[in-house]
């Protein structure tokens, strides 16, 4: 992208895009690789000859593993401890114990 302090350009490989995008959204995170997803215009046509400089991903989720580790990092043991060996559908089982816990995580995750 490109702006001169009035206007910003999308440029693809040298070529101005810009007519071609609604908006521009960059995801950054540490240790991966930046995201950019440019959103085109509804009636927009996009220059074939630039199809190969980029990874298109049309309706596909992001990967899931960043975000769980993130959300597993944050836990405190002890806490998830307490909440599982507390739930009522807790199992005297072999797994029991760790069925709990992944029921919790479950729950949590959902915000529940």
């Amino acid at each position: 992208m490109r702006f001169d302090g009035r206007s910003y350009a999308v440029v693809v490989n040298g070529q101005d895009v810009s007519e071609h995008v609604a908006a521009v959204d960059v995801h950054a995170v540490p240790h991966d690789l930046p995201r950019v997803v440019l959103h085109l215009r509804p009636t927009g046509a996009w220059p074939t000859e630039l199809d190969l400089l980029a990874r298109v991903e049309v309706g596909v989720s992001p990967e899931p593993g960043p975000a769980a580790a993130a959300f597993l990092e944050a836990l405190d043991p002890l806490e998830l401890e307490r909440a599982a060996l507390g739930r009522m559908d807790l199992e005297n089982v072999s797994g029991g114990g760790t069925a709990a816990v992944l029921r919790q995580l479950a729950e949590w995750a959902r915000g529940a």
